[in-house]
């Protein structure tokens, strides 16, 4: 669902669980049993997108924030740094 969205970021808890025909609170209980919560998942759509669009697109970092759900550039770049370790402008000049 996150992909399919014009902007994943903005998917909520309560949209995807009635997507899915369910409650929200019987997701969540599907997701704690995988050992898994929505915002992790998000979290991860959300670094696994940011590293995609570094890597293969010229795409100014803010714009890759804002795509990715962050109203500021400041608390993307922290995110980023958290997920990899990296500054995104670091990270995008190690690509191959």
């Amino acid at each position: 669902m996150l992909g399919h969205d014009e902007d994943g970021s903005t998917l909520h808890l309560e949209t995807a669980a009635e997507r899915l025909a369910m409650s929200p609170q019987t997701l969540r209980r599907h997701l704690k049993r995988e050992g898994n919560t929505f915002q992790g998942i998000k979290d991860g759509w959300r670094r696994d997108t940011a590293i995609t669009l570094l890597a293969e697109t010229p795409i100014p970092i803010a714009e890759i924030a804002r795509r990715v759900g962050f109203s500021e550039s400041s608390t993307f770049h922290r995110a980023f740094k958290h997920w990899t370790g990296l500054q995104p402008s670091a990270y995008r000049t190690l690509k191959p």
